[in-house]
């Protein structure tokens, strides 16, 4: 949990995201948030370390948004290999259908990837509020899209502090989840 700028995660924090998942109330209405966070990595151990990032993005989220965090890339590509152009292409298709059930997008980790543009990129035209906790990551999706018609005001940034956990990469984060051959 996000204390003083920190994050401790509880032993079973896994766990815990999974059951808390698994058990919440059928038709409670709580926010739908999208996570965007990067993906794709030069090996495998990447993949699966930006996996466990993206999971402890929705434990962060659920914690403190209280909202259903939705992140497909926290575990589809244990079954579905981005490296596999047909595989890719299901997965991106899959995670556009979410997006569009999504009530706002969470822009997490400390780069935007090309995966992650378009995914912005699409909330934007489906006029989806769209967090970003990365200062520098915000800039850069400003610097990105200034002048080519999109309607940015949708788009904020809050103070790299107060969320910091959303604000860190997949090698920031591994060093809290610890005790994995992947931190």
């Amino acid at each position: 949990m996000l204390i003083n700028e920190k994050l401790s995660l509880p032993e079973n924090w896994e766990a815990v995201l999974d059951m808390t998942m698994l058990e919440r109330p059928v038709g409670a209405k709580q926010s739908r948030i999208y996570i965007c966070s990067p993906c794709r990595a030069g090996t495998a151990h990447g993949v699966i370390r930006n996996m466990k990032a993206a999971r402890v993005y929705m434990f962060y989220t659920y914690a403190y948004f209280h909202g259903i965090p939705k992140a497909l890339h926290a575990y589809l590509p244990v079954l579905l290999n981005d490296n596999f152009e047909d595989e890719r292409e299901i997965a991106l298709q899959f995670g556009s259908r979410m997006l569009k059930d999504c009530d706002l997008l969470f822009v997490c980790g400390n780069r935007i990837s090309d995966g992650m543009y378009s995914e912005i990129e699409e909330a934007i035209l489906l006029g989806l509020d769209i967090e970003v906790f990365n200062k520098a990551v915000f800039d850069a999706l400003v610097e990105r899209y200034k002048g080519n018609g999109l309607d940015l005001s949708r788009v904020w940034h809050e103070d790299d502090n107060l969320h910091h956990a959303l604000a860190m990469g997949s090698d920031e984060l591994a060093a809290y989840w610890g005790g994995d051959e992947y931190a």
